[in-house]
């Protein structure tokens, strides 16, 4: 195993494939939560500029390079270096998602999610599960092994929220290299009491806390797991991402899901001291891998600050990281490559 990846992975996929949850929610709009997007109005691009990012190393159709207010590019650019390494294919699904990228994608339907403080997040979840599922169960029959990725602009918040409904009690990430907890915990508290709901009170009722307080994501993520770690073709599904994903895990936990599931990370999650990865993980029941991504080599000024503490992960970074170490490539060719894509990126023309 190389040393920048922390894993107990066991035989290597054969058929590997990288999915990507694209989504929209109007709490990653709330001033101050989100680093997703220079500004709250250009989070609703971010998600379809990340695909277009990783499938045509082109911005078509948002008018900048996805990145937090800092100057720190998206993480599309090291999930698209690594499976420029690794050849591996990537397929973005739409759930709940406003601005639709200029690339192939499977729409699974849903509206955008609302802010969580002021009507419920999302308005259909179980029609969005089931949809999954049966994706889910058709694209088991094409890999041994799928990860899944998502980008949403104020999805950690939204995670907070239904965590907190759940009863846990342990905290999210954030995109900033200052975790704004406090405000988090202001919209999670205020969406609960407007939702009648108070810690713990939705342990038994997963979807309900997903209707009331979490964001399109979210069940699309547990549809596919569904769907994939109920075929019977035994595909391994390994959950990409962060303190998201491991709400992902705290809700298929809740729902009684099974199958071989696991959470991919990066580094700076795990070493994230505002925020309990490890713990929420551990509390769901499932195993975890992380990779140290060594950005603090690159020689770009806004990759380097991902090793102090801005961004640490998105759009299937980290799993994807991970399957490049897997696969047998190194930590310094991961940051060569993420480098060239940042660099070789097209963006749109500016009008005049």
């Amino acid at each position: 195993m190389p040393e920048w990846i922390y894993s107990d992975f066991g035989p290597l996929p054969r058929r590997p494939l990288f999915l990507c949850i694209i989504s929209n929610t109007d709490t990653g709009k709330i001033p101050g939560l989100s680093a997703a997007g220079t500004t709250p109005e250009l989070t609703d691009y971010t998600p379809g500029a990340d695909a277009e990012l990783v499938e045509t190393n082109k911005i078509i159709t948002m008018p900048e390079l996805p990145e937090a207010p800092g100057g720190s590019p998206t993480p599309a650019v090291v999930t698209k270096a690594a499976l420029n390494l690794t050849g591996i294919s990537s397929l973005f699904i739409a759930s709940g998602l406003r601005k639709k990228p200029a690339i192939p994608y499977i729409e699974l339907g849903g509206e955008p999610g609302s802010d969580i403080r002021e009507q419920r997040g999302v308005r259909d979840p179980q029609g969005i599960f089931e949809r999954g599922r049966r994706l889910g169960g058709k694209l088991a029959a094409l890999s041994d092994c799928i990860l899944i990725g998502e980008s949403i602009a104020g999805g950690t918040t939204t995670a907070l929220a239904v965590l907190r409904a759940l009863g846990y009690r342990e905290n999210v990430s954030s995109s900033f290299s200052s975790n704004p907890i406090g405000l988090k915990e202001q919209v999670a508290a205020e969406a609960m009491a407007r939702a009648g709901a108070s810690p713990g009170s939705l342990k038994d009722d997963p979807m309900e806390a997903i209707k009331e307080l979490g964001d399109p994501m979210m069940p699309c993520a547990l549809g596919l797991m569904s769907g994939l770690s109920g075929s019977r073709s035994g595909c391994r599904v390994v959950l990409a991402g962060g303190t998201q994903m491991a709400a992902v895990l705290a809700l298929g936990k809740a729902l009684g899901l099974e199958g071989d599931v696991s959470i991919a990370t990066t580094k700076y999650i795990m070493e994230d001291r505002s925020a309990s990865f490890r713990q929420i993980v551990e509390a769901a029941g499932r195993p975890y891998h992380y990779v140290d991504p060594g950005l603090e080599r690159s020689k770009v000024p806004g990759l380097q600050v991902y090793a102090q503490g801005y961004v640490k992960e998105g759009v299937g970074m980290g799993g994807a990281s991970l399957l490049a170490g897997l696969y047998g490539f190194s930590q310094e060719q991961l940051v060569s490559e993420s480098d060239r894509v940042l660099m070789t990126v097209e963006l749109p023309k500016k009008q005049v």
